[in-house]
């Protein structure tokens, strides 16, 4: 089992129970957001030590990592050539599908992205997230493990 995407997936599902039970705004953040989502992140730095633990290759922590990247290129190509697909896209010729995708998949990230709204960061911090704290987790766990 890659604990990574068990818990990345759980994570999805844990923030968007939150978020939709949230009775404020959905952009008045509170310490509770932001509490949320750190215990969300340090469960993917678990799940990445789980995956060293049991002796699993480190690319099995690079799943999510790699359908983020597919998300923020796909977004990225539609943003750019967005009048050509009107399908996936709105007026203006925005990813907003992808985008979409990119940031619900990243769900448990939702207060960083609304810090960082307006700039190309809230689309890269969730990508590169992705690849660090799943990576963290692993490197801590291999390094504990190397040992006995």
């Amino acid at each position: 089992m890659n604990y990574v995407t068990a818990i990345y997936l759980l994570n999805l599902v844990i923030y968007a129970v939150y978020f939709f039970g949230k009775t404020e705004g959905e952009t008045d953040l509170s310490v509770v957001d932001f509490l949320i989502s750190g215990i969300l992140s340090l469960l993917l730095i678990f799940a990445g030590y789980l995956n060293a633990k049991k002796r699993m290759i480190y690319r099995t922590v690079l799943w999510m990592f790699f359908v983020n990247v597919f998300l923020f290129i796909c977004s990225g190509i539609f943003d750019q050539f967005g009048s050509d697909f009107n399908i996936l896209s709105t007026n203006n010729s925005d990813s907003f599908i992808f985008t979409l995708a990119l940031i619900a998949y990243n769900g448990y990230l939702f207060p960083l992205t609304l810090v960082l709204e307006g700039s190309g960061l809230a689309l890269i911090c969730p990508v590169v997230l992705s690849f660090m704290l799943p990576s963290l987790g692993y490197w801590i766990g291999k390094r504990l493990h190397s040992n006995k």
